[in-house]
């Protein structure tokens, strides 16, 4: 069992709960990418969303779990661009988890600890 720190990612999904997700037709399994057909939908032509993320409540067909609570992405490893693109800690990322009553993430997460003298 690893005393690792759970990545903030993995308990959150404030963005799945806030944003829009528009991406390429070309992200499609369909099409040769590997968002599954089966959670988007049309806007446009070449232009598809996520399901669920054009709603209010926002809430990413994708996401597994409760905000704030183990919140998993299910297809983290095809997720679109605008997910992959997605900067933890950023500003947005920041806004998202407010509006869901969560902290911003510690800008130090993740480094490296200081080496003892």
């Amino acid at each position: 069992m690893s005393d690792a720190p759970l990545h903030p990612c993995l308990s959150c999904g404030a963005c799945c709960h806030q944003f829009r997700v528009e991406f390429s037709v070309y992200e499609l399994v369909s099409m040769g990418g590997k968002v599954p057909d089966v959670l988007a939908h049309e806007v446009n032509g070449n232009r598809w969303r996520m399901n669920g993320t054009g709603q209010h409540p926002v809430r990413c067909a994708a996401l597994t779990g409760l905000c704030g609570q183990e919140s998993i992405c299910s297809i983290y490893e095809g997720r679109p661009s605008a997910c992959r693109d997605f900067d933890m800690g950023s500003q947005r990322c920041d806004q998202a988890r407010a509006a869901h009553g969560l902290p911003p993430i510690d800008p130090n997460w993740g480094a490296p600890l200081p080496q003892a003298a």
